[in-house]
């Protein structure tokens, strides 16, 4: 099992629903030739450098994932025929420098995604604590 980076950009003309669907395909993609996910980075909408089929903005998602060698032909094959994204790349760590270098981008990625969960909890807190004082 080898260590990759999937960095995908899906169309900006979706809806969020779509691109939220969008994005649980190409994981489903990964994980169903043998890949293990190890952390997701959504970005988010950003410009891009230069339009890329007329279209000036794209929506950034990075992947982090474990998998066989031999699967990802058939990952990179699929990505080529899905319509909904403007651009990808996959990138191998293979030296142990940067396979310590892909496990701090998971941990980091792991991490920001534990901070944007805290202050939604926290958001949802006060007003269940507001809806219950005017109850009573």
């Amino acid at each position: 099992m080898r260590h990759y980076e999937n960095l995908v950009i899906v169309k900006p003309t979706l809806t969020a629903e779509e691109i939220q669907n969008s994005i649980a395909a190409i994981e489903e993609v990964i994980t169903s030739n043998g890949g293990e996910i190890a952390a997701r980075d959504a970005m988010g909408m950003r410009k891009l450098a230069y339009p890329i089929e007329k279209n000036p903005r794209g929506y950034f998602h990075v992947v982090y994932y474990t998998i066989d060698p031999s699967a990802i032909g058939e990952i990179e094959r699929r990505f080529r025929i899905n319509e909904e994204l403007l651009r990808f790349v996959t990138i191998k760590y293979d030296s142990k420098r940067e396979v310590k270098a892909w496990n701090d981008l998971v941990e980091k990625a792991n991490k920001s995604a534990k901070t944007e969960e805290k202050p939604e909890e926290k958001a949802a807190e006060p007003a269940a604590e507001a809806a219950a004082g005017s109850e009573a």
